[in-house]
């Protein structure tokens, strides 16, 4: 009889299980996504891996050796804007794309000299929903590579792409990558004579559930000299949490000593 009713119970406690993660779903708190959770943070996880044909432009140069006219017109002689994730699903192409900063009438990157390493950067996105569960993370790379110049003069750009690496998410939740560079944000910061290339690299990225659409962007400003920083995101940053929590965690402590 004893042993009847633990399996009874047993069966009573996998059957209410089983309801409790299906019901889960229907609650509307499971696709209310926790705006004030979403970050953006650096990862810094070892090294990053740069595409075989990172510096090289999706179709053969017309001309290598053409003239090139004013150094301080800049000008993105590439891709604009590409997709890099729809629907959870990475998009699949054959060669990379990337976009540049390089003077008006350079047909080819190799027109210019002195380029640097590429550098590598990698960022993780995540949001958490209504139940404070994780249920987005994408991970990706903001390469580019700069310093490139023309006869001694200038510091310009190429290679500047953003690579996904992994995707996260849980049942009910699509992610849609896009990344773009505007010609508006293409400038020269340095000076005539001696430009410096600059550009904005915007990755807007839209969550959808059954609810709603949460779309929004991140900014990348690169810079021909090598500098580099994320601008312009609504989002929290994850460094700002830590330390944020490092502050309270410190405060807690000195109180507590203080009354003992």
């Amino acid at each position: 009889m004893k042993k009847l009713l633990a399996l009874t119970a047993a069966a009573i406690a996998m059957f209410a299980g089983r309801v409790s993660a299906a019901d889960l779903t229907t609650d509307p708190r499971y696709f209310a996504v926790d705006e004030n959770s979403i970050t953006i943070e650096e990862v810094k996880d070892g090294v990053a891996q740069v595409p075989a044909d990172y510096l090289m432009p999706p179709a053969a140069a017309k001309d290598v050796s053409g003239t090139i006219g004013a150094l301080d017109s800049i000008v993105n002689l590439v891709d604009k804007i590409w997709t890099l994730i729809e629907k959870n699903q990475p998009v699949v192409s054959v060669t990379t794309h990337y976009a540049n900063a390089v003077p008006y009438g350079t047909s080819h990157w190799s027109q210019l000299q002195g380029w640097s390493r590429p550098a590598v950067k990698k960022y993780a996105f995540a949001m958490k929903n209504g139940f404070g569960s994780e249920v987005v993370k994408v991970t990706y790379q903001v390469h580019y590579t700069h310093s490139g110049n023309f006869q001694g003069k200038g510091k310009f750009l190429t290679g500047v792409t953003i690579e996904p690496i992994n995707i996260t998410t849980s049942w009910g939740y699509t992610v849609t990558l896009v990344s773009e560079v505007p010609d508006s944000t293409i400038a020269n910061v340095g000076t005539s004579a001696d430009p410096v290339a600059s550009m904005q690299v915007q990755l807007r990225w839209t969550v959808h559930t059954a609810l709603k659409d949460i779309t929004s962007k991140a900014i990348y400003y690169v810079q021909g000299d090598g500098t580099m920083q994320e601008i312009g995101t609504p989002f929290k940053n994850a460094a700002e949490l830590k330390n944020k929590a490092m502050i309270e965690a410190a405060s807690s402590t000195i109180v507590n000593s203080s009354f003992n």
